[in-house]
């Protein structure tokens, strides 16, 4: 259930749609794109559980702003990484994150999602406030959206659950490695995460 909890947490937004949407319509529409994959009989199968992590994994693809997300979570050391190296980061940390969250046994229990709030803190950035409740258990979480321009499709640049930021969690331990490393062996531990 806490696998399942927070996957919720962290990906039930996401998917294209041909209007621009509030952020919160942003989150109402793509919360139904996950919950119809997790409910779809032909992913119940044990051998369809692989094309079913196939479309879950496209839905974190389309929820993230994959450069916004990176330049965040690497804070000053973004300048410090080659143009190749930052792409390669970007997709290196988005496959980190696909396979620490979305594992394969994840279903879906009739947790619901409340839109409590949404702010627009200008007309590029945006926060989402909602609750998850799941069994007796309610879980705030905020969703921070931004845009490149007014005319673009909102994405999710970090997630706080209960006060714990995805972006800042993950911050701290590439920080760690590169204070006193290039930005190759980052590379290097990532690579090596990701292909486990």
């Amino acid at each position: 259930m806490k696998r399942i909890l927070f996957f919720l947490c962290f990906f039930l937004c996401s998917a294209g749609v041909a209007a621009i949407e509030t952020p919160t319509q942003f989150i109402q529409n793509t919360v139904d794109s996950v919950i119809s994959v997790l409910t779809d009989e032909r992913y119940a199968a044990p051998e369809a559980q692989d094309e079913k992590y196939t479309q879950l994994a496209q839905i974190v693809d389309d929820f993230f702003d994959a450069q916004e997300l990176s330049r965040r979570a690497l804070g000053q050391y973004w300048r410090l990484f080659t143009p190749d190296q930052q792409n390669e980061f970007q997709t290196l940390f988005l496959d980190l994150i696909k396979q620490v969250y979305l594992k394969k046994s994840i279903t879906y229990s009739g947790e619901k999602v409340l839109y409590n709030q949404e702010m627009l803190k200008s007309d590029l950035l945006a926060e989402v406030a909602t609750t998850l409740i799941a069994d007796a258990t309610n879980t705030s979480i905020i969703y921070y959206m931004i845009r490149p321009t007014p005319s673009t499709p909102w994405k999710v640049y970090d997630v706080s659950v209960e006060n714990v930021s995805l972006i800042k969690n993950y911050r701290s331990q590439f920080q760690s490695i590169l204070q006193n490393n290039p930005p190759e062996k980052l590379l290097a531990i990532l690579r090596e995460k990701t292909n486990e």
